[in-house]
């Protein structure tokens, strides 16, 4: 790991920072080594954008772990920086794909015992739902993603088959 301290004595975060490293290094870019840990300390304006561009204001922290490389500015303490340096944001985690295409039982299983018994009651007095079920029957698999789905699960939001609120949980949106 890299650290590298964008300084400027303009700055009083920034001369305390040096101080607690051992003072004033010695020329504009200098590598110091405080409580084993090498620092460079770039004090030179020219030569600090030069290392990084888009630091926004001293003292600044660069951290460099591997391809990795992470800027922190301003910091106010040398215990910031290091904890910038020792503590890299945490990935996020992915969020799973949403699965489109599901089994018959699968699809089955995204409305409620409730909403099932309903709707194939109302097979028999509704040919809209009478369809549904058809084209489930029939259907290998049934994707979330198919405009037939998409009609039939509004259809039976909008008649109030099923809460409106649920078509958006059916088909995943």
């Amino acid at each position: 790991m890299n650290i590298v301290l964008l300084h400027s004595a303009q700055v009083e975060a920034s001369r305390a920072i040096v101080s607690e490293l051992g003072g004033e290094p010695a020329g504009n870019d200098a590598t110091i080594t405080h409580e084993g840990r090498e620092v460079r300390v770039i004090s030179k304006h020219a030569l600090a954008v030069a290392a990084c561009p888009n630091f926004s204001a001293y003292p600044a922290i660069v951290v460099q772990d591997g391809e990795t490389v992470r800027v922190k500015s301003p910091v106010e303490s040398w215990a910031e920086c290091l904890d910038f340096a020792d503590n890299p944001p945490q990935p996020e985690p992915p969020v799973p794909a949403r699965k489109i295409e599901h089994t018959k039982l699968e699809f089955l299983a995204l409305f409620t015992d409730e909403e099932k018994i309903s709707l194939k009651a109302l097979e028999g007095t509704d040919p809209t739902v009478a369809l549904f079920w058809e084209e489930y029957r029939t259907a290998d698999s049934i994707r979330l993603d198919d405009p037939r789905t998409i009609r039939a699960v509004e259809y039976l939001a909008a008649q109030g088959y099923i809460p409106a609120e649920r078509k958006a949980a059916i088909l995943g949106q």
